[in-house]
């Protein structure tokens, strides 16, 4: 790492001390609900948080934006059957326990739903996408106001993939719904990849950082009795019994995006597996996507282009050259956290080398859910004409190492966003 970029990141050691306690995620919080173990596969949950009321005299006018799909299927059949292949061998030698038996019945109807809907938004997502909407609209109604002739434009825009699509159809047809005279444009194009989906360094570093977290899974899970538990001793031998632990887990993970509770089985797992699942997970997205000493410089540094696209679209609309209300964009997950990670925001700004440390300072699900977002809110001063700005990740607020937050000063923002930004 260089001094500049060095100097950069030390001003998030603050926000990182701040931020800590709240972006960990607690055993208490996966044994109260244990679908939050599902880390980067967990469905949106909104919490919402104490209001901090808007400074006097300012008035929302502007909202940027980006936004991950909504819940999915899992991507690939490969994510369904690998689980599933040793529990069919050892119920073919009738080897399985009761309970193993119980979570393939339920891993079967699971991957039977899947079939031929690899990747794509369920309706769900569809449904968390319209909730997000829904709340922005009616926590910022001067943003969405068409009162007195006032023309209210949204400018939507996502990547190519038909989630992402659907997801942006969503959101929009509920701005739509709760105000008819909302002017909308949606555009899915190879012209705005550059900045909505580009991140070659997760590409290049790919095999190592995916080492890394497969070795880090590997020490940090245990399955003896849970293979005890699915298989007689009559089953055949398991090749990888980690691997066929882990992969049983993302089974039951996608049970919640797919609005089947009643197909998880989480109480196959103990709760100290459930947490150590929940670890290696959420270590496997620290490392591959977020801002780890060892990986993140290049791929927090591949959302430079879609910061600088949501600064200077802010600017042209506050110095008065585009006329929008809102500027939608709507992505993935490997966006969000490098954007997230990039702006240092509290939820994301952990960056450290020791694994074990991790899971108590970054947690994936309350950084880039399914539906995961970053708002930022923009204010203008009736009298003044001064503008402040409120980022917002998942709707709660997100501390960033400068002066004057929750609602930052307009140019305080903007020259912070651009020394990030700065090659």
């Amino acid at each position: 790492m260089n001094l500049r970029s060095l100097n950069l990141w030390l001003p998030a050691l603050a926000v990182l001390a701040a931020g800590s306690v709240a972006a960990q995620t607690a055993p208490e919080e996966i044994a109260a609900n244990p679908e939050r173990s599902a880390g980067v596969y967990h469905s949106y949950e909104y919490l919402p948080s104490e209001e901090v009321p808007v400074p006097k005299g300012y008035h929302p006018f502007y909202i940027s934006h980006y936004g991950r799909h909504g819940s999915r299927y899992h991507y690939a059949e490969e994510l369904y059957t690998a689980p599933l292949v040793p529990l069919r061998a050892a119920a073919a030698a009738d080897a399985l326990t009761p309970l193993g038996r119980t979570v393939l019945e339920k891993g079967e109807a699971l991957a039977a739903d899947a079939v031929g809907r690899y990747g794509d938004l369920t309706p769900r997502g569809v449904e968390e996408h319209r909730a997000i909407a829904e709340r922005m609209f009616r926590s910022w109604p001067e943003v969405f106001s068409t009162r007195h002739g006032r023309e209210c434009l949204v400018e939507s825009r996502s990547t190519l993939v038909p989630r992402c699509i659907l997801s942006m159809a969503a959101f929009n047809e509920r701005l739509k719904e709760l105000n008819p005279r909302i002017r909308t444009t949606r555009e899915s194009s190879a012209r705005y990849m550059d900045y909505l989906a580009s991140v070659p360094a997760m590409g290049e570093l790919g095999p190592r950082s995916h080492a890394v977290a497969d070795s880090v899974k590997r020490a940090w899970l245990h399955p003896e009795r849970l293979v005890a538990s699915l298989f007689t001793e009559a089953a055949p031998e398991l090749a990888d019994p980690q691997g066929f632990m882990y992969d049983l887990f993302m089974l039951t993970s996608i049970a919640q995006d797919v609005s089947r509770p009643d197909l998880a089985f989480y109480d196959a797992f103990t709760s100290e597996e459930l947490n150590a699942l929940w670890a290696a997970l959420n270590a496997y997205c620290y490392y591959t996507m977020g801002p780890s000493s060892r990986f993140g410089d290049p791929i927090v540094a591949s959302a430079r282009p879609l910061l600088r696209n949501i600064v200077e679209t802010a600017r042209e609309v506050i110095d008065g050259e585009r006329n929008l209300a809102a500027s939608l964009r709507f992505g993935h997950d490997v966006y969000l956290i490098p954007l997230a990670s990039l702006l240092q925001a509290s939820v994301s700004a952990a960056r450290i080398s020791d694994a074990d440390s991790i899971r108590s300072c970054w947690s994936i699900e309350k950084v880039s859910p399914m539906a995961a977002n970053i708002q930022f809110i923009f204010f203008r001063h009736e009298r003044t004409g001064n503008v402040r700005v409120r980022v917002l990740c998942n709707e709660r607020d997100a501390l960033l190492p400068i002066d004057g937050g929750p609602y930052y000063p307009w140019e305080t923002f903007r020259s912070y966003c651009e020394g990030l930004c700065a090659e």
